[in-house]
């Protein structure tokens, strides 16, 4: 690369935001990459019309030709886009060159019905010091001894999730790490007399840092759903905090619901 150009390449790796006056730890061309591919997977852009060209790209968010042409260039190895010669950047259709059927819905209540996945353990520690959000949720002191439990599933042979519960440390007594098999682990806690009755679940969504993209196989900053659930007993007591991290790509979560006009003030309600 002549050294204008790497000049102009370095001068891109900077803390700027695009369209923000805020600063970030990414890459411009890391930035743009995001943008681009969430616009073409939210169909932005037409299967017969090519997307906009580097120069319009370039002018359109402030950036180098050189930043448009990595960011293309990352596009193009997801196999998200494909160059035509002499004719453009075309979007490459779903479940064609890049797309792939998302799955949708709980992905235990999925595995449950059939649905063909394996686990590969990352860690089982029976006195990890437990967070402050896990610790809250399942009422304990922060930094104090739980279960830890880190699992990555695969579906197709393709990462789906990285998954970490917590459960109180008494729990280390009743399972073991050779029975951590393909089965969800909630499916493994009932095979020991254990009863869930109710959960409280929160959805987000946040940026794969360093760990998640590695493990998923996304792109450092690459968005990622949240999923934060806090299963409670017959008792009432909370016993397993985990945190799912999904890769859009390959998982939406699918709710339905019904419109309650029993009242003044109507409100949708999920029914499953």
């Amino acid at each position: 690369m002549p050294k204008s150009q790497k000049a102009e390449a370095a001068s891109e790796v900077g803390r700027r935001r695009l369209g923000s006056s805020q600063t970030t730890s990414l890459p411009v061309y890391h930035q743009l990459y995001t943008i681009l591919r969430q616009q073409i997977q939210d169909g932005l852009f037409g299967h017969d019309q090519p997307l906009p060209p580097e120069m319009s790209l370039s002018k359109t968010y402030d950036v180098s030709r050189v930043t448009v042409r990595r960011a293309l260039e990352m596009l193009e190895r997801e196999a998200l886009i494909v160059r035509r010669h002499g004719v453009g950047t075309f979007a490459c259709p779903p479940g064609g060159e890049s797309g792939s059927e998302r799955l949708a819905g709980l992905v235990e209540n999925l595995i449950t019905l059939g649905l063909d996945t394996t686990a590969k353990l990352i860690a089982f520690d029976a006195a990890a010091p437990v967070p402050a959000v896990a610790a809250a949720a399942l009422n304990l002191k922060p930094g104090s001894p739980a279960l830890r439990i880190e699992r990555l599933r695969y579906y197709k042979s393709k990462p789906l999730s990285l998954t970490t519960l917590f459960l109180p440390a008494a729990f280390a007594s009743r399972i073991s790490e050779k029975e951590m098999d393909d089965r969800p682990v909630m499916r493994i806690l009932e095979a020991t007399g254990i009863k869930a009755m109710r959960a409280e679940q929160t959805i987000s969504a946040v940026a794969a840092d360093d760990r998640a993209a590695n493990r998923l196989s996304v792109g450092v900053g690459a968005p990622l759903i949240r999923l934060r659930r806090t299963v409670f007993d017959e008792a009432g007591q909370p016993f397993e905090h985990q945190q799912g991290l999904y890769n859009p790509d390959q998982y939406e979560y699918h709710m339905l619901l019904t419109r309650d006009n029993s009242s003044s003030r109507p409100q949708w309600r999920h029914i499953g």
